[in-house]
């Protein structure tokens, strides 16, 4: 459970194969990994699926694509840490899957308050 929690794609699309995730896994416990463009082919291949999307990292702009769009990344949070200064993200998903991000910026002025994020009804399929 740990290794879907925590393993990431590679930096680099053009390094391929699993490698150990020394960021994530600093004791060296090897079950957290980065994996290749081949590897998440191989995944949404054999599981028919188109995408992934993927949650648990640091994304300066709140989203990132990987593989041509086949794996997005969205961070659930920002300003994480309080020293990332990072926009966080969700999706829309409609019926037909179209995917519309929207961004959630960080406040400034220190300020601890909890804002809604409204989403207009008419643009999400039931």
């Amino acid at each position: 459970m740990i290794d879907l929690l925590w393993s990431d794609p590679h930096e680099s699309q053009e390094t391929q194969g699993f490698e150990h995730n020394f960021v994530r896994d600093p004791q060296k416990q090897n079950n957290i990994v980065n994996f290749g463009l081949n590897n998440l082919n191989q995944f949404l291949k054999r599981n028919n699926l188109s995408m992934m999307i993927r949650s648990h990292s640091i994304c300066p702009d709140g989203i990132e694509r990987y593989a041509d769009g086949s794996l997005i990344t969205i961070g659930s949070c920002t300003n994480h840490s309080g020293k990332h200064a990072n926009d966080a993200s969700i999706l829309v998903i409609q019926k037909r899957m179209i995917i519309s991000p929207k961004i959630i910026k960080p406040q400034t002025g220190g300020e601890q308050a909890v804002h809604w994020l409204e989403i207009d009804k008419n643009t999400i399929s039931a």
